[in-house]
């Protein structure tokens, strides 16, 4: 799947590493193994993975890589592009990477959430290096996300999608998906390597919707 237009939003593009902010533990904690439930009745869960290696030539770049993603639950009252994400995810690292995707959960808050946050490192050289950099003020629009969203509710567990780059036209955020019921009962299996206590059969495919960064699928 590629993104079929430019990125409308915008790029702030600087050469100065960035510094990730902690995310909100009041609306979300990354959950891990066994702790991971769908047992919660005040809260849900969210699924998602993130591939964070280096793309060989994206988009007219040497390489490009994921850094960071943030999400807030919505509507968001933070006025400012420095208040912590109420989750971020930010585990690229720096030089060694492997072309695989990682499994993430996290449980939060019920309700909807937006994107609020990215970093995308683009490099020409290992000398010429920045970062393509989306603040809150780009991405929120009297509180609501412009970037896309997702829904959980409290008892849910809901898998988002599989976030990596696309290529297409410039180095952007791209939400794929397992495609079909076999697909997504691979992805289920290999979950379920990482969670020994998730209940798969419970798992919700409902993924972030956008329009700047997917394309819209319905699990048949």
């Amino acid at each position: 799947m590629y993104a079929n237009r430019l990125w409308t939003l915008g790029f702030l593009l600087t050469v100065a590493y960035g510094t990730a902010i902690a995310a909100d533990s009041a609306v979300a904690e990354r959950i891990t193994g066994e702790a991971v439930t769908a047992a919660q009745k005040s809260k849900g869960v969210v699924l998602l993975a993130v591939r964070w290696d280096r793309r060989w030539k994206c988009a007219g770049f040497e390489n490009a890589q994921l850094r960071v993603i943030g999400f807030d639950k919505l509507p968001s009252t933070k006025a400012n592009d420095d208040a912590a994400a109420d989750f971020v995810l930010d585990d690229a690292p720096l030089v060694m990477t492997k072309p695989t995707f990682d499994n993430y959960a996290f449980l939060v808050e019920p309700g909807e959430y937006g994107l609020s946050r990215l970093e995308i490192k683009v490099a020409r050289s290992v000398s010429d290096v920045g970062f393509f950099k989306v603040p809150r003020s780009k991405f929120l629009k009297d509180g609501q996300s412009l970037g896309g969203t997702f829904t959980v509710g409290a008892g849910e567990v809901v898998y988002l999608g599989h976030f990596y780059l696309d290529c297409h036209q410039q180095p952007i955020l791209w939400r794929y998906y397992p495609e079909g019921r076999e697909g997504f009962n691979g992805y289920l299996t290999s979950l379920k390597k990482s969670y020994p206590a998730l209940d798969v059969e419970k798992v919700v495919f409902r993924l972030f919707q956008s329009k700047e960064f997917g394309q819209d699928y319905k699990l048949p």
